[in-house]
């Protein structure tokens, strides 16, 4: 009887860490814009460290969105070595059987 089952591991550390830095990256965004269209809004000098706030929210974003790609790109790449050892050990059973 051939038993094939795909291995699913649903949260690894790579999972994780895509998951957060894209969120983060999305929720940096927001945070980075809202803040900058109230010191358009409001005005500079109401609160002049607002501007600075939401630039460097802005500026997070990227490296953020980077590093989730990242651990994507890792975590795929991981799965393709494994795919490929599994087909590598598949043929090696085959051929002694």
């Amino acid at each position: 009887m051939n038993k094939q089952g795909t291995k699913f591991t649903p949260w690894t550390w790579k999972a994780t860490g895509a998951a957060c830095s894209f969120s983060g990256g999305i929720l940096a965004a927001l945070i980075g814009s809202v803040l900058t269209a109230s010191t358009w809004i409001l005005g500079a000098a109401a609160h002049p460290w607002v501007r600075g706030l939401g630039t460097v929210f802005l500026i997070l974003t990227i490296p953020l969105l980077i590093l989730a790609g990242y651990c994507m790109d890792w975590m795929e790449r991981d799965r393709k070595k494994s795919d490929v050892a599994e087909s590598i050990n598949r043929e090696r059973r085959r051929i002694l059987h």
